[in-house]
């Protein structure tokens, strides 16, 4: 097969290809055509069209501004401004030439049948009308659209790039924290920088409709003078022939071209006023103007009533029932509910979701049951979007999200809070951990919480009550006085931050069941360059994931930190290999060998300023019993005491402990490193607050007090 016939065999191009592909040459077209307009004298028949198009070109400019969902969608607007701008004048050139040309020997027709009709048809072929409609036009253009949207570009370039620095920040925390992805981060930088580029061309663009506008009126005025200079001097008219013919043609070029040039302002200013939403702006106009039934009934009534004043009944009765049945129409479905809800199978649900982000959702199926939320009732919809200040729910969930990475390594899921209107009390609150309630409490949304810490709150008037978490004495006031007695020393919350604090508590009390195994995957998955080859040697040669998921769990319920993953696993590597072959695996050594290797992130959180850990001890005989029956039950992971035993080491333990807490001190039990574990698990119910360390972590440098020694006699 030659070349020839493998040729016929391939397709031609399509047409729509061969456009997307030179789309560049209708730029090097218009640019040639505004060259011509300005130096080559053309035919009526042409500035028919070239007038033509100009008005269709300024519709579709505006339509398209209308449909946009936001700027950047157009971000080419300011160099078309500038080129449509520039063809607008080089029209005015042209019909300028052929006006004062040929209008002498053509009469009405010398610049083309559009110029005729606007002057004529337009006008109702009076010379005052026409001129008074450009006037207007002009003023419109000049004084309304054009000067307020050129102090909006200028206020929005300079906020822009103000407020670009902590724009950049945010991006940058946002990495920084996995929140985002490199791409993503790069994404935003772009579209930061696009941005501020955009407004900052609107701003310069804007001056170009407002010297157009300028030009416009001057070029007026020129063609009406030269006009009548030339038909008196040149064609020996008089004085009213010669206004009828130049001044006609005059006003029927300025309307010709004012008009598109008002489309084009329009759609300028339409541009640099769009709000945040992401809307059509006829959507959003449309959707917020007739968001309120009351509105449109009080409306409706005006117009009534003006009407009885001599008005026309009639056109003002047309709309009056219109805005009615359009208040019918758009009322809410229950009454008694706030326009802020819609109500769903009897439960209105308004989403406050701690922002999941693309690291969030990767790997992910989707799951029937929400790991953790919350539930508030009706009264308490106040603080997912809080006044005064204060940040929406959603974003303060995000915060604590997180700290948490920051403080334990561990990201807690998406939390999803919703109001509901009648299954629970207007003024109370639920956790749920996997749809299953954990937690709960009441709250005033209006108002502030003052808590007795070391102060009396006998002497302030309001509701008392007593702190759902740490059960504490605490009295509801007014926001106003919250802020007062918090300048006097009070510990005063909001409700949104008694909110939070009891989450974060449920979620610390609750991590070793968030932790699930596909999270330790994630956590797994994303460690950096450097460890991955500590984790292709451990998973799942020397341990499956789901001791590594029991590990960390055990390490989270104790509320150690596992941001150090290189540490933790390399511990959990060693321990596996010393453990004999034969021998199952001891996961609660292998925590322990971990818990040793991070003595010192263990230990910072309970020095003092003096780096001193005060601790309550077990007399040695206690230890010894202790050891005895942990020598008997081997590799088990629970201590079963004698119940006289038992019955005595939790009270001997109890009193030096509260001592302690009450000396401000963290509640910290110091023994042997093989009874630590088990000595934990036979105080965290009664003390669920209690920390056992043994004598292995504590690093060197830390100092240990002796806050009491806990006997019995055995």
């Amino acid at each position: 097969m030659n070349e020839a016939q493998m040729n016929t065999l391939v397709p031609p191009p399509h047409w729509k290809d061969s456009i997307g592909r030179n789309r560049d040459l209708a730029l090097v077209i218009a640019l040639a055509a505004i060259l011509i307009a300005i130096l080559v004298p053309l035919p009526g028949v042409v500035m028919d069209g070239l007038l033509g198009a100009n008005i269709a070109f300024s519709v579709l400019v505006i339509l398209t501004v209308v449909y946009l969902r936001k700027p950047l969608e157009f971000a080419a607007f300011p160099s078309m401004l500038l080129l449509v701008t520039l063809y607008r004048l080089s029209l005015n050139i042209a019909t300028t030439r052929l006006i004062l040309s040929r209008a002498g020997e053509e009469g009405e027709y010398a610049a083309g049948e559009v110029v005729n009709f606007f002057g004529n048809f337009v006008s109702g072929s009076n010379l005052i009308v026409g001129f008074i409609i450009f006037s207007v036009l002009v003023v419109i253009q000049f004084v309304v659209v054009t000067k307020g949207a050129t102090r909006i570009a200028e206020v929005a370039a300079r906020f822009t790039l103000d407020r670009m620095p902590g724009d950049q920040m945010a991006i940058d925390a946002n990495l920084n924290s996995g929140n985002i992805t490199a791409e993503e981060a790069k994404h935003a930088r772009l579209d930061l920088a696009r941005q501020a580029d955009f407004y900052g061309a609107m701003d310069g663009a804007s001056k170009f409709v407002r010297g157009d506008a300028i030009a416009g009126i001057i070029i007026t005025l020129i063609n009406i003078f030269g006009g009548f200079a030339i038909g008196i001097f040149q064609y020996s008219m008089s004085f009213s022939e010669a206004g009828k013919v130049f001044t006609t043609l005059t006003i029927g070029d300025g309307l010709a071209t004012q008009l598109p040039a008002l489309f084009i302002s329009v759609a300028a200013g339409l541009m640099v006023t769009r709000a945040s939403t992401h809307e059509q702006i006829g959507h959003a106009v449309v959707g917020q103007v007739f968001a309120n039934p009351r509105a449109l009934v009080i409306t409706a009534g005006v117009l009534v009533l003006l009407a009885t004043t001599g008005l026309p009944p009639v056109a003002l009765g047309c709309i009056a029932v219109t805005l009615l049945a359009i208040a019918y129409l758009t009322r809410s479905p229950q009454s008694s509910v706030s326009t802020s809800f819609t109500e769903d199978q009897q439960q209105a649900e308004v989403v406050a979701v701690a922002p999941a982000r693309a690291n969030d959702q990767r790997g992910q199926t989707v799951s029937h049951e929400e790991p953790l939320s919350i539930e508030l009732g009706y009264s308490l919809h106040r603080l997912l979007e809080p006044e005064g200040g204060q940040l929406p729910l959603g974003d303060r969930i995000e915060q604590l999200r997180q700290s948490l990475v920051e403080e334990l390594g561990f990201r807690l899921p998406p939390v999803r809070a919703r109001v509901l209107i009648r299954e629970i009390p207007r003024q109370d609150y639920r956790i749920l951990l996997r749809q299953i309630p954990c937690a709960s409490g009441s709250l005033r949304a209006t108002d502030a919480m003052i808590i007795e810490e070391t102060r009396s709150i006998d002497g302030i008037e309001g509701d008392e009550i007593k702190e759902p978490l740490f059960g504490v004495r605490a009295k509801w006031v007014s926001i106003e006085e919250g802020e007062m007695r918090k300048s006097l020393g009070y510990r005063v919350v909001s409700a949104q931050d008694a909110l939070l604090v009891h989450l974060r508590k449920t979620v610390e009390d609750h991590l070793p069941e968030l932790l699930t195994r596909g999270e330790t995957r994630r956590i797994l998955e994303s460690v950096t360059e450097d460890v991955e080859p500590l984790v292709a040697e451990l998973v799942p040669d020397l341990l499956r994931l789901g001791e590594v998921q029991k590990v960390l769990q055990s390490l989270l319920s104790e509320g150690v930190s596992i941001r150090d993953m290189e540490k933790i696993l390399e511990t959990m590597g060693e321990a596996s290999q010393e453990a004999p072959s034969e021998s199952p695996r001891n996961l609660v050594q292998i925590t322990e060998r971990v818990r040793t290797s991070l003595g010192r992130s263990i230990c910072a959180s309970l020095v003092d300023e003096n780096n001193r850990i005060k601790a309550v001890t077990i007399d040695p005989e206690i230890e010894e019993a202790l050891l005895d029956a942990v020598d008997e039950l081997g590799v088990c992971e629970e201590l079963r005491l004698p119940p006289r035993l038992h019955q005595a080491v939790i009270p001997a333990l109890e009193g030096p402990l509260e001592n302690l807490a009450s000396e401000g001190h963290p509640p910290v039990v110091l023994t042997v490193a093989p009874l630590r574990v088990f000595v934990r698990k036979l105080l965290e119910k009664e003390v669920p607050t209690v920390v056992v360390l043994s004598y292995n972590e504590i690093v060197h440098g830390i100092t240990v007090e002796s806050a009491g020694m806990a006997r019995i006699s055995v």
